[in-house]
């Protein structure tokens, strides 16, 4: 960035500094009556002009007194800044908004007057903001009876076009200490009977060996160990026993 030597301004009595080449900004969007400021341009505005600061102090040829700082500063008023409530504004006059969408300012220059020296701007790479789409909940007018005829027409919601809402799901037990206790007996009982049942297996076993080597084998009259199916009479009465 080059600052270049002030230049008389025959409009308003002012001094024109040219900067070369323009240095842009970061983007900002705009609306259709502002530009809306953000952190990053503050930040980057704050620091452009500490340096534009720093080079009209270093010019002391520039003025018909060597510049000092105390009175630089005053005229050189930050570009944007906090308002009372808070939010970013624009201290700076800003370009002119073209319409709502986004775009690059570029610092072309200063102008310097005896109250203040302010940033000239350009804008640059202007992208504009596409209309938003409008959707119609049902459809254009004259799309409604299929009928293609351009005539303004309404349509009520009948009630009777809508689904009925699927039946509400079976609700969920309550899971309390009650529940998780009866859960749990029930759970020993099941691997208390099936410990029995392993064990009377074994043991059988052991009796069936028992038979085969003290008598041998059984005679081709006699029938085969058989295994025994609990009636359901009988099955429930065994569940019944059960603690």
């Amino acid at each position: 960035m080059t600052l270049h030597p002030p230049k008389k301004n025959l409009k308003d009595g002012g001094y024109h500094l040219a900067i070369t080449p323009p240095v842009a900004a970061p983007r900002l969007k705009c609306t259709d009556t502002e530009w809306l400021p953000t952190d990053e341009w503050a930040a980057w505005a704050a620091d452009q002009r500490q340096q534009l600061v720093g080079a009209l102090l270093s010019h002391g040829n520039w003025f018909s007194r060597p510049p000092r700082r105390d009175v630089i500063e005053p005229l050189f008023a930050p570009w944007i800044s906090k308002s009372m409530q808070g939010a970013l504004k624009f201290f700076s006059k800003t370009p002119d908004v073209p319409k709502a969408g986004s775009a690059t300012w570029l610092l072309a220059g200063l102008t310097m007057t005896s109250v203040a020296i302010t940033p000239i701007w350009t804008v640059s790479d202007f992208v504009e903001e596409p209309d938003q789409d409008t959707i119609s909940l049902f459809g254009d007018a004259d799309t409604i009876d299929g009928d293609g005829d351009n005539e303004s027409e309404t349509r009520e919601i009948q009630l009777d076009d809508i689904a009925a809402a699927s039946p509400a799901a079976p609700p969920t037990k309550m899971r309390n200490r009650e529940w998780e206790a009866s859960k749990f007996l029930a759970k020993e009982r099941v691997r208390e009977a099936r410990l029995k049942a392993q064990i009377a297996d074994h043991l059988a076993a052991k009796e069936e060996s028992r038979f085969y080597a003290k008598y041998g084998d059984l005679d081709d009259g006699e029938s085969h160990f058989s295994e025994y199916d609990l009636t359901d009479e009988e099955a429930e009465s065994t569940d019944s026993e059960q603690p």
